[in-house]
Formats: C-alpha cells, structure tokens, sequence
C-alpha cells in the first residue's frame, strides 16, 4: 500500500482547477488507533485545520476499499469519496448528504496536569445538563505551544461533534482510556502527526 503523502499529492492534483462550491484547507495529518469492545484495534488517518475545527477528512479502510469522509459542520454536510488503490489511488467524490445538528448541552471538565516520572496525565469528564457525569477518560499529553485537543475530540468523540470545546490548557491527547456516553470503554492513541499544506476542493 502506498503512503500516505503519496495520497495527499494525488488528492492535491485531482482538485486543483475545478470549478467549485467549497474548499478545504488542511494543516496536519493525524494517524491513530482506536478500540471498543465490539470495533477493536481500527486505524484511521484524519486530516485537520488546525485554526478551525468546523471540518475535518476521515481516510480508513472499509471492507479492503479505501475510502473517505469530510465533515463539515457550518454547513451540516458529509462529502464522501473513494479511493481506488489499484489506480495509483486516485479519490473520486461520490456524493455529499446532509448532516444532523446535534448540539447537547453537555459539560467539560479538565483537570489539572499531574507529572510523574516525566509522563504527563490528566482527567476529563463530560457533564450532562443536570451535572451528573456520563463520560470521563484519563489522558497521557504533551503540552503543545497551541490547543490540539480537538484532534482528539473529532477522532474520538463521535456524539460530541458539533459541540465546541476550548481546553484551558494547550496540549495534544497522545493517548486516552475510557468510558464514553454510551457506557463502552474506549482507548485511543496517536500514533503519528504531520504537517501538510492540502487544499481540496469539491466540485459542484
């Protein structure tokens, strides 16, 4: 299989110089595993801008296809693509849908960050509107120069899509055990972070 920054320069030279209605730009690219009880050891590449987390890329494997999904929450769309490993993987834009708003009235909570033995912890509980906690996850970090957290909220925090979260501190989640909103325990660790300088562009 071919790297992943032989699939950006494809992504980069199939939509330069369409005509379009929207486009993206993307500063980092991030690989990370991801587990539940019922989806163990997935491995998924996203794409972020690291100065708005109103969208971000999705590319995973599916069913031996390579495929991939851009969120979009200011407009409520899914862009949807795949990409053909056997033709030098080039993405093809499939269709785009509509998209949910789902803005809950849930809490954030970070603690304070705790060192031991040069490793960097922290708690984080989500609250729900009557205070009562329905997640909560420990994080090993690493104190950035800027937030990252929302790289771990859209990897990870599937039901917290459209709710806007600032960290007080700046850090990025370099891994994460938990319980979600659903009661599952997850665990999440980032494997890789780049950076690039992609735009793409969706084609009317």
């Amino acid at each position: 299989m071919k790297t992943v920054k032989t699939i950006f320069s494809v992504l980069f030279l199939l939509f330069v110089g369409i005509g379009h209605s929207q486009n993206y730009k993307f500063d980092k690219v991030v690989k990370n595993s991801f587990s539940t009880l019922y989806f163990p050891n997935q491995e998924w590449t996203n794409l972020f801008n690291s100065e708005d987390d109103s969208y971000y890329m999705q590319i995973y494997n599916r069913n031996d296809t390579l495929v991939s999904n851009l969120y979009d929450t200011k407009e409520n769309k899914i862009h949807y693509f795949h990409i053909d490993k056997s033709d030098s993987l080039k993405l093809y834009f499939i269709e785009t849908k509509n998209m949910k708003k789902n803005v809950t009235k849930n809490k954030f909570v970070f603690s304070d960050i705790k060192e031991k033995k040069g490793i960097k912890k922290m708690s984080f509980k989500i609250l729900n509107n009557k205070n009562k906690k329905v997640a909560k996850y420990k994080f090993i970090i690493k104190e950035t120069e800027k937030s990252y957290f929302s790289i771990f909220r859209l990897s990870a925090l599937e039901t917290q899509l459209y709710n806007r979260m600032k960290s007080p501190m700046n850090f990025i989640v370099l891994e994460a055990k938990g319980t979600n909103i659903s009661g599952r325990f997850v665990k999440y660790k980032l494997e890789s972070i780049e950076d690039i300088d992609l735009d793409i562009t969706i084609p009317e």
